[in-house]
């Protein structure tokens, strides 16, 4: 697999749809999806539901684990350790890559094979799609890092596994 993106969940079900729709529907890269969900209730169904709407196919496999874990970043933990992917990021629940997102990132890591992490602008939306904003990343300095925590969000973050770990 050329990626694997693990997304913790945790009674999140109704978001947690939108977010596989859109792993599952990146084109021109192989990936893994990993849901590591905490013990939501009805889980089990919705897993079956979405195998049907989004199944495997060549290129794209998902795993959807449900158990107790000691919370988000544990659950993300438990993800990364199942990854197959060359590049692994984590996207939340109520996060989702555009189309084309992970191609993108592939041909940058391709083009630049000293990278070690990538980030990405965000758009930000209302519940129902409509955008609010759009945050554009910048790259943090020396000085930056000293003063102030690292501000990028969760959904561009991708890193090479085996670097981080």
């Amino acid at each position: 697999m050329d990626f694997t993106t693990v997304t913790p969940s945790f009674k999140q079900l109704d978001w947690l749809e939108l977010c596989i729709a859109s792993v599952a529907d990146q084109d021109g890269v192989s990936v893994e999806h990993i849901v590591q969900d905490g013990g939501t209730e009805g889980f089990g169904a919705f897993a079956q539901k979405m195998a049907d709407r989004w199944p495997d196919r060549p290129g794209y496999r998902r795993t959807m684990t449900s158990e107790k874990d000691g919370g988000m970043y544990d659950a993300i933990i438990r993800g990364l350790k199942k990854a197959t992917g060359g590049i692994c990021a984590y996207l939340n629940c109520d996060e989702q890559h555009l189309p084309e997102a992970l191609s993108r990132v592939s041909l940058r890591f391709q083009g630049s094979p000293e990278t070690d992490l990538l980030l990405g602008n965000v758009l930000v939306v209302k519940p129902g799609g409509k955008p609010i904003c759009h945050r554009k990343m910048i790259r943090p300095g020396l000085a930056h890092t000293w003063t102030y925590h690292f501000v990028a969000l969760t959904a561009v973050k991708y890193y090479v596994l085996g670097l981080n770990s």
